[in-house]
């Protein structure tokens, strides 16, 4: 498993290099970045969690959908929990970037590679209901964060946009076992895989405005990714895995606890453009924690299956 994720992280690594050399020589500057930004989150991105449910209805994996639901918004109840415990707002210009870098893993670029190299298609099918949880929670949590505001009715037109919609497309389609012939399946799978691709070259590209020196220099980098890689994490460890005494497949903790474990989304970096925030800080950050969970993914996993075995 840690050959598979180092291996993983080294792949995205790579890309996002690729996407520093075409920041640094003026082929992807602000305005370009930007919209490649939108088109990820409002294109390539929805069609990946759709074409995701289009995999054959078995009774085995709706059950295992629902239990992976409730056990990623309990999770996403520690994420937020902590981010806003941790992060204050007072005199702190970033407070919504750090916030949400916490708040928010890199489940979909990483998350599901790894889980597929672990668990093969059953697991990413679980990982894509997190994914669900995770975009619901982006576009109007994500939102407050970056925004600093919010009312029920901007609520309710943040859950109006192509993720969300395609997240019920996707589900109703799979409850009504509904399967797309080929010919229209397979364009838009297609344009799904360009996700971490597109991904990584808008934090690449992000990262080349930056001073990437000087973040080794910032001692709140190495404190946040304490947080986003270690206290997260383990909290998530203490309080799912004692759901296993229920009955509950410990494969289905496993990839929670793997979402969760995840670096800060590369989505963070995208948010910041899209609001007009500190997308550079959001970078280092991005960076920081994708590099530390080399280290930090396994060990979790590892301390993970230690309390599975300790469970009477």
């Amino acid at each position: 498993m840690s050959r598979i994720i180092l291996e993983k992280l080294l792949v995205m690594m790579i890309m996002a290099l690729i996407g520093f050399v075409c920041g640094k020589t003026g082929l992807i500057d602000g305005d370009t970045n930007k919209k490649l930004s939108n088109l990820s989150l409002l294109v390539i991105n929805p069609l990946l969690i759709f074409v995701s449910y289009q995999t054959p209805y078995t009774r085995d994996i709706a059950a295992g959908l629902g239990i992976v639901f409730l056990l990623s918004v309990l999770s996403y109840g520690i994420q937020l929990g902590v981010s806003l415990l941790l992060i204050k707002k007072k005199n702190n210009p970033n407070v919504g970037v750090e916030r949400m870098s916490l708040a928010f893993s890199n489940n979909g670029y990483i998350g599901i590679p790894l889980v597929q190299g672990i668990f093969g298609a059953q697991g990413v099918i679980y990982m894509t209901m997190f994914v669900t949880v995770f975009n619901i929670v982006l576009w109007t949590v994500g939102v407050l964060f970056m925004t600093g505001r919010t009312s029920f009715r901007q609520a309710v037109k943040n859950l109006c946009s192509p993720a969300i919609f395609m997240v019920l497309l996707g589900l109703i389609f799979f409850f009504l076992k509904i399967s797309l012939p080929d010919i229209i399946r397979e364009p838009l799978e297609t344009v799904g895989n360009m996700n971490t691709p597109f991904a990584m070259l808008i934090a690449g590209a992000t990262l080349a405005g930056s001073n990437l020196l000087g973040c080794i220099k910032k001692p709140r980098l190495y404190l946040l990714s304490a947080g986003k890689l270690l206290l997260i994490p383990l909290l998530s460890v203490l309080v799912l895995v004692p759901f296993a005494c229920l009955g509950i497949e410990p494969m289905l903790i496993t990839v929670v606890v793997i979402a969760v474990a995840c670096p800060t989304a590369a989505a963070c970096t995208m948010f910041a453009h899209r609001y007009q925030k500190d997308s550079a800080y959001a970078s280092e950050i991005f960076a920081a924690t994708t590099i530390l969970s080399a280290a930090t993914i396994p060990t979790v996993i590892w301390l993970q299956s230690l309390l599975l075995e300790l469970l009477p």
